[in-house]
């Protein structure tokens, strides 16, 4: 039997969590703690990235949105729990976007946001939550929380208990399915199922050759 561990890129989790905090906050705060440190000018945080979501796809920008500098301005201002959740956002990230980390520092990391997300949650009590969990949109807490979970499942299930954390990703996979929609005539970006075979084929054949060293 082999088990197969599957979760969302990390990329996509950060970037949705920076445009629900600009856009109407997270976890029971606001993005007013945001918008003071933005316009106070000590950070790379600008207003616009606040109030327009500029490039919500950035995985830069949801960076600084949720960086260090950003958290220290915002206990400055005595924003104390909005900074802890900048703080528990950002060393999820750094778990699994940096370098040099020990095993026992990725997991307590990961952790910290784990705990935050499963403490707004009671699973004796009914109803349950149902389109928010405290300002989360269900969909990002269940990903976040399978997310961290599947990272650390892997370490049981690799040899070595050890494993590139940035290899283990689902941007391979979109990128591939990205160059298959290009071949798609008729501009809709979902090819039929009498197509998909010979779709499949020229994609394959087209990334082979990118990746190919010696071509």
């Amino acid at each position: 039997m082999q088990y197969e561990v599957k979760c969302i890129d990390a990329t996509h989790l950060l970037t949705r969590t920076r445009r629900k905090s600009c856009k109407g906050g997270l976890d029971l705060v606001n993005n007013e703690a945001w918008k003071r440190v933005a316009k106070g000018g000590n950070t790379l945080l600008t207003p616009i990235m606040i109030e327009e979501v500029t490039d919500p796809m950035s995985a830069s920008m949801a960076a600084t949105h949720f960086s260090e500098a950003v958290e220290i301005e915002m206990r400055k201002c005595d924003f104390n729990q909005s900074a802890d959740l900048c703080r528990d956002i950002r060393l999820w990230w750094e778990s699994e976007d940096s370098s040099g980390q020990t095993t026992a520092e990725r997991f307590f990391n990961r952790d910290l946001l784990r705990s935050r997300l499963l403490s707004h949650v009671n699973f004796g009590k009914f109803p349950p939550p149902t389109m928010h969990v405290a300002g989360w949109p269900w969909q990002l807490w269940e990903a976040l929380i399978s997310h961290i979970d599947a990272k650390t499942q892997l370490y049981f299930l690799c040899h070595g208990c050890s494993y590139n954390v940035r290899a283990f990703s689902s941007l391979i996979g979109e990128t591939f399915f990205s160059e298959l929609s290009l071949h798609d005539k008729t501009g809709c970006g979902t090819v039929s199922a009498e197509e998909f075979g010979r779709f499949i084929g020229t994609a394959t054949e087209q990334l082979q050759v990118r990746l190919d060293p010696n071509r």
